[in-house]
């Protein structure tokens, strides 16, 4: 379908359908906070990670971590992995374990 067609189908494009890594692109440059699940066991929770993206690929993100008084450390993200991104730094309280199925069943 061209993309004029898709505009009138859908109405204004506004960047909601983009692919995750293009999202991420756009967000070059700025302090994010990902949350990173475990890609083998999703019960295990989620590291939450905050810094500069500096760099996406086609299947992994980089992520420059530090201040002033700490070195500078890199974290290369796998984009399978990411949960969630929080722009502007992590939330001002913890969201807690995020463990699916509960345990005990439904």
């Amino acid at each position: 379908m061209p993309e004029a067609q898709i505009q009138s189908y859908y109405g204004p494009t506004t960047g909601i359908g983009l692919p995750l890594v293009e999202r991420l692109r756009q967000l070059q440059g700025q302090q994010v906070t990902i949350h990173v699940m475990h890609l083998m066991r999703p019960q295990a929770g989620t590291l939450e990670f905050t810094g500069v993206l500096h760099g996406v690929g086609v299947d992994f993100v980089e992520l420059h971590i530090g201040n002033s008084p700490n070195p500078l450390r890199y974290a290369f993200i796998p984009v399978a992995a990411i949960g969630a991104v929080l722009v502007g730094g992590p939330l001002p309280y913890s969201p807690g374990t995020g463990v699916y199925p509960p345990y005990g069943g439904l």
